[in-house]
């Protein structure tokens, strides 16, 4: 599910030295970088990541940056299985703290509402979005472990947190 301002698309990176380009090993499938006409460029998928992108970049408090670092496994209690997980964006800043940020919209944080009406699209709807909610939650739950245990610090931005960032 993606914002509903959602656009995907290419971003050039202004300040290449800033970003930390996946090896192979580490990069997730979903991570896109590519080199076009001598500059780097990431693949974002929403408008919110671009914001969150920008951000970074222009940042001059940001050292380090970047996109889907590396997989945290998680169990997921909808198959009962272990998964990978890449959040969205690692960030390192000139004091030295270290940020996993899982860039999401508002409504996807919060657990769905019951559906007023009961037809069956809006009941399962409601059940989709109830599952989603559910391996999220695994999700962040495992990352937040896993930050403590590598001396970071794990957020969740919407975009009424990315709201006072400047329209660049």
């Amino acid at each position: 599910m993606h914002y509903k301002g959602a656009k995907r698309g290419w971003y050039t990176v202004l300040n290449p030295e800033k970003f930390i380009i996946q090896t192979k090993e580490s990069k997730s499938v979903m991570n896109s970088t590519r080199i076009n006409e001598g500059k780097l460029e990431v693949e974002y998928k929403s408008s919110l990541e671009l914001k969150s992108l920008k951000y970074c970049d222009y940042n001059k408090h940001i050292i380090n940056y970047s996109l889907e670092p590396f997989p945290i496994k998680y169990h997921s209690p909808v198959d009962n299985k272990i998964h990978r997980y890449f959040v969205d964006l690692y960030i390192v800043f000139s004091t030295g703290d270290k940020f996993l940020v899982e860039i999401k919209s508002f409504s996807e944080t919060k657990e769905p509402k019951v559906p007023e009406r009961k037809t069956q699209k809006a009941i399962m709807n409601y059940q989709k979005a109830i599952q989603t909610f559910v391996v999220n939650t695994a999700k962040w739950n495992a990352a937040t472990k896993f930050c403590k245990e590598h001396s970071m610090r794990f957020i969740i931005l919407t975009e009424k947190e990315l709201k006072w960032l400047y329209h660049i």
